[in-house]
Order: C-alpha cells, then structure tokens, then sequence
C-alpha cells in the first residue's frame, strides 16, 4: 500500500491525465453557465454536435433545440432538423425533422446574401424536405 502523500499525488496524476473526466467536467460547467443565460456556452454545447462522439448528443441536442427556437440562426435549425431526422441525441422523428429544415429554409431565404447557409446547403434542405414530405405521405 502506498503511504497517504504518495497516494494523494498519485489520485492528482490520475486525474490530469483522465481528460474524458475533465472533458465531462467542462461541459457540465459550460451546462450551467448555458442554463443562467450564457450564449457563448449555449452554442458551445450545441456545437457538440459536430466536434464530439455520440456520448454528447443528449447535451448537444438540449441547446440546439433552445438556440434553435430563438428562431435567429438557420444553420442552428438546420442541426435541430439533421438530430430529428437522425435520432442523434433525441428520439428519430420524421414529422419534428421536417418542421426543423422548413424553418430553417424560412430563415435562409429571410436572410438572403446575409444567411450563413450557402447555395449547397439550401438545395440539401429542399431535398430533405422533399423527401420527408413524401415518406410521411405513405
């Protein structure tokens, strides 16, 4: 058994080097600092997303629906609609998925030249829209 000093640095090396605990521990901060208003940690957690594992999506998908609803960013709505439609982080949902791209093409179409979605990206969404309208008709 190890003395009690050796023990204790040896717990502190543990944990500097567990970074997925540390990762955890960020994220639940950046949680909280999202759930007192914190817009910067909103769209941290949203970008999840994109920069995680499936680990992640639950807490990426709580803040891209929240930011989504704001109704300010379509390629926020845009991710709500891809999470719907895939099941990542929420329950697979054709109907919501549809909703989300609808808006989101809304909102690009409002935006004009200031939209952050390119040309691409709308033609990708009226296919996707497209789509599900045919799928839920069946």
């Amino acid at each position: 058994m190890l003395p009690a000093t050796l023990h204790i640095w040896w717990n502190k090396i543990k944990h500097f080097f567990d970074f997925a605990a540390r990762r955890r521990a960020l994220y639940e901060q950046w949680d909280r600092l999202a759930s007192n208003g914190d817009e910067e940690a909103r769209y941290r957690l949203l970008m999840l997303y994109q920069e995680e594992g499936r680990e992640y999506y639950p807490l990426a998908f709580k803040w891209t629906v929240v930011m989504a609803n704001k109704g300010e960013d379509c390629g926020v709505m845009l991710q709500a609609a891809e999470m719907y439609q895939a099941g990542d982080g929420v329950p697979k949902d054709d109907s919501k998925a549809l909703l989300w791209f609808e808006r989101a093409l809304s909102m690009h179409i409002v935006q004009g030249k200031n939209s952050p979605l390119s040309v691409e990206a709308s033609n990708y969404i009226q296919e996707r829209i497209q789509t599900l309208r045919r799928n839920l008709e069946h």
